[in-house]
């Protein structure tokens, strides 16, 4: 059997997220209905082709799946997102409708837990001033020596699948990891190999690497006094949203020096030049590319939709949403 799919990326994005081995999955087991257009089709153009299709797959840039989608997709069993959240693309009603939701994000998670330990690795390491040193004929310049990561004591801000995939990659150092989440179970904590933690705790840490998402009960999660306290040659990074945070309290505890930073998103993007964080030697600064990677994005479209075919043949699903954790996914 072959499910009837309307693939709604344009073919600039699909040459982004579907892969060779994408397109052979589609053929295998879809009868694609392909976006032939140059643009994004609109919600109306949705409406016209989606009655009697099995999967709709979406990714950055598709429209938004409205309820009138819903009700006119009298087949509809899955949407699969080849890229993160979804609360702004499809409405939580598509559950009431018998429709399984399927979100990329955990392969996306991937690739952020890797940007996350390569920034974590070159400020601990300092490369970014040893580099320079080398340029400018400051050869072993005293006072700037690579520091280890083994069993340093890690602090994350949520057990979202950001942190579990840098759990993943931190695992060969034996580190201490500590993590705040009010979601977060005893049992859940064991299998992760985490201790539980408050955020007074997280922010004693060498490292403090935040994993929440933006959601209402984030905001300004991250106080002033939590930043004041964070110590002396720690490394602070944030991959996540910087909603949960002030970033003029976060630039200010970076002026003192006395900590490192490595950021990937800002309040205003992009960052101007002349942001306080340009000047800032003890700042490694990325233009929000955490999880964008050439092989992740490659991966996006494939993963979710072997893992709708999979579902839809009987097995268990990897990148099927909770209703039950709406609320709280990023």
């Amino acid at each position: 059997m072959k499910y009837k799919t309307l693939i709604l990326p344009t073919k600039t994005r699909l040459n982004d997220v579907c892969s060779p081995m994408c397109h052979e999955l589609i053929d295998t087991y879809c009868q694609p209905v392909w976006n032939y257009l140059d643009h994004d089709l609109t919600s109306q153009e949705v409406i016209n082709l989606v009655e009697d299709v099995d999967i709709i797959l979406t990714s950055w840039g598709s429209p938004v799946i409205h309820e009138e989608v819903l009700l006119r997709a009298k087949r509809l069993k899955a949407i699969a997102h080849a890229a993160g959240s979804v609360k702004q693309l499809v409405p939580r009603s598509a559950f009431e409708h018998g429709i399984v939701v399927f979100s990329a994000a955990p392969r996306i998670a991937q690739s952020v837990g890797e940007y996350c330990l390569a920034a974590l690795l070159n400020l601990m390491n300092r490369f970014k001033d040893l580099d320079q040193n080398v340029r400018t004929y400051r050869w072993k310049e005293k006072g700037v020596r690579r520091n280890e990561l083994a069993h340093k004591r890690i602090g994350l801000v949520s057990a979202s699948s950001t942190a579990r995939a840098f759990l993943q990659f931190l695992k060969p150092f034996h580190c201490e990891v500590i993590v705040y989440d009010p979601y977060l179970h005893d049992e859940e904590a064991r299998e992760l190999g985490v201790s539980k933690g408050t955020l007074e705790e997280i922010f004693a840490c060498d490292v403090i690497s935040l994993h929440a998402p933006s959601i209402p009960e984030t905001k300004y999660l991250i106080t002033g006094d939590l930043l004041k306290s964070i110590p002396e040659g720690a490394i602070f990074i944030n991959s996540s949203r910087t909603t949960i945070l002030d970033e003029h309290l976060l630039i200010k505890e970076l002026q003192t020096g006395r900590f490192y930073a490595a950021l990937d998103v800002y309040e205003t993007e992009p960052l101007l030049d002349c942001h306080p964080f340009v000047s800032m030697n003890n700042v490694l600064l990325t233009p929000h590319v955490a999880g964008d990677t050439v092989e992740g994005h490659q991966d996006l479209m494939y993963e979710v939709l072997k893992d709708v075919i999979g579902y839809l043949e009987g097995e268990q699903p990897k990148y099927a949403l909770n209703p039950e954790k709406w609320d709280t996914m990023a």
